[in-house]
């Protein structure tokens, strides 16, 4: 099997015992020493731990690499931290990359779970880009996800609710919990704070979208699943007329005689148009 060893003193070697119980230091073995330890009894290499690194190539480990299981980390630790480190491949801090054919299937690129029992809020995975003082850039996101699928691949039939290629696939899951009165949920949550600087006319949306080529037959799917579907299509918390309004008055003249109860501002091209909106015959 291969493995890590360390020295204990200058001269000791590693044995077939030895392999994966200890790191070699380069400061305690020669370089005779070192080529003579790369490979333990059996010829399998041993994993090599320097000043430029941990080396696992060529490498067939038995189980886990690396297994940290049933560690207790001391207060306000990390298993892994890395500060004030640069990045100098456009792969960032870490990159990996791996192919799979038929197993295992599913198969995550990467899984974590964290569990609460009690009064601590998970907050999942925290990405946070920043643009300081001084930069300039035309771009930047804090998650970017593509899903492709290349020629000669088939995306086969869906058969649930679910199933497809979806670069973000999000499920807010309720599974009989306790839910308070004033609660929030949903699947997702959007926010756009712009500080000091008014962004309103330049091209600003809470969710930008494009059609890169082709055609699609949607913008929105909604399926109802087992469920009592949704009371509201939209749900606009506050009247500011911006982009909708409770009261007409004049504003769509071109149906200013017809009752209605306010509108919804929509453009198309470089036009502003209105939706109106009807309220409930209370008969």
């Amino acid at each position: 099997m291969g493995g890590i060893y360390v020295a204990n003193k200058i001269g000791e070697l590693a044995t077939a015992g030895d392999v994966g119980s200890r790191v070699i230091s380069p400061a305690e073995v020669t370089a005779a020493q070192y080529n003579s330890a790369m490979v333990d009894a059996s010829g399998v290499a041993i994993a090599i731990l320097s000043a430029s690194g941990l080396d696992f190539a060529g490498v067939t480990p038995t189980n886990h690499p690396i297994d940290l299981e049933g560690l207790t980390l001391p207060a306000n630790s990390n298993v892994i931290r890395g500060a004030s480190i640069n990045p100098t491949r456009t792969s960032g801090w870490s990159s990996f990359t791996g192919t799979v054919s038929t197993t295992p299937n599913p198969v995550y690129m990467d899984y974590r779970e964290l569990h609460s029992t009690g009064a601590a809020e998970v907050l999942g995975v925290g990405l946070f880009p920043f643009m300081d003082s001084g930069a300039s850039g035309k771009s930047m996101y804090a998650l970017q996800a593509i899903a492709e699928a290349d020629a000669g691949a088939t995306v086969a039939a869906a058969t649930g609710v679910g199933d497809g290629v979806f670069p973000i696939w999000a499920k807010c899951l309720i599974n009989s919990a306790g839910f308070n009165a004033s609660a929030v949920a949903a699947a997702a949550f959007l926010s756009f704070q712009a500080n000091v600087t008014d962004v309103s006319a330049a091209d600003t949306s809470m969710i930008n979208m494009e059609i890169a080529s082709g055609g699609i037959r949607s913008v929105f799917k909604v399926q109802d699943s087992a469920s009592g579907g949704a009371t509201y299509l939209f749900d606009f918390t506050d009247d500011l007329g911006k982009p909708c309004s409770l009261t007409n008055g004049t504003t769509l003249a071109d149906i200013q005689a017809v009752a209605n109860e306010g509108w919804i501002r929509v453009r198309i091209g470089s036009t502003d148009r209105y939706i109106p909106l009807y309220a409930l015959n209370p008969s």
